[in-house]
């Protein structure tokens, strides 16, 4: 089986040759550097990889799709994606591969949760995760359940690969848009354990609290796209919360034996409208997702 390994790449130098280095013993490597300003492209290149480098930034997304797009005209039969960083360990690709081998999965994520190390997470991390995991698996309207939904470390297959250049996503949400597409057109996705390290140089390069609102803000639109009305009676929800709070903080001096707030009482019947018209606005576009979708 022809493999193709693919890491995308940005301003990655201190760590890209020994990713590229330890990962060729199985298959080629291609780096694609993603408008890095240092020297990733020919550290890489010494090492032994082919390079396809973007003028600009594009995102990780789009610098998959780059690596997708070579391995499908060039004929792999399958690839792997890791990281630059050096998070994860290259000998563990054979344990990726394997489900693929067997015939067993057409997409394989290397779990991090999966192997008990979840404790050596930073804690920050493990609650972002969780979160980026809930709404994915929300996402997935209950045909399965991913345990590490953000991880890069993958093996997929040809099959599979055709599929995922349909997705529009060019961030980092495209491992969610990954799962969700391929989750919708029946492609078979399995969990293995990996391992994984912090102790790396550069691991701060996007501000986590910044990156993680993003790529959360990308699955919440994923999820009013593929399931508007779950997204919009929880917001309706919400809504009503705070109108019936609001509402006990307007009559709470009338059964005092004072007056009514007008102002408290005024906002929880704003927010009773706003709720009525976010639930009314799910059914309908739960109804048009469906025409579209079928």
């Amino acid at each position: 089986m022809r493999t193709l390994i693919i890491i995308p790449a940005y301003n990655e130098e201190l760590t890209i040759g020994s990713v590229v280095a330890l990962a060729k013993k199985y298959g080629d490597v291609l780096v694609v550097d993603d408008g890095s300003k240092d020297r990733t492209s020919q550290v890489a290149q010494n090492a032994g990889a082919i390079v396809i480098r973007h003028e600009v930034n594009k995102g990780k997304g789009a610098a998959l799709k780059t690596g997708f797009d070579y391995a499908l005209s060039d004929g792999y039969d399958a690839v792997v994606t890791i990281d630059a960083d050096g998070q994860h360990n290259p000998d563990e690709i054979p344990l990726l591969l394997k489900p693929i081998l067997d015939d067993k999965a057409d997409l394989v994520i290397g779990s991090r949760y999966l192997n008990g190390a979840k404790g050596n997470i930073p804690l920050y991390r493990r609650l972002g995760l969780w979160v980026l995991n809930t709404t994915t698996n929300v996402s997935l309207n209950g045909t399965l359940k991913i345990t590490d939904s953000q991880s890069g470390f993958r093996a997929i297959n040809r099959k599979a690969l055709g599929e995922l250049m349909k997705i529009s996503s060019d961030g980092y949400s495209m491992e969610s848009y990954m799962l969700v597409h391929l989750a919708e057109k029946g492609v078979r996705i399995k969990e293995v354990p990996i391992t994984v390290r912090y102790d790396v140089p550069n691991k701060h390069k996007k501000n986590p609290l910044s990156h993680g609102f993003g790529v959360l803000a990308a699955i919440v639109g994923l999820i009013g796209y593929r399931r508007p009305l779950l997204l919009f009676s929880v917001l309706s929800l919400i809504s009503f919360a705070v109108a019936g709070v609001l509402a006990y903080w307007a009559l709470k001096p009338y059964y005092a034996g004072g007056n009514v707030y007008l102002t408290q009482a005024i906002g929880a019947g704003i927010f009773v409208i706003i709720g009525i018209q976010l639930f009314v606005a799910g059914l309908t576009l739960n109804v048009l997702a469906r025409m579209v979708r079928e």
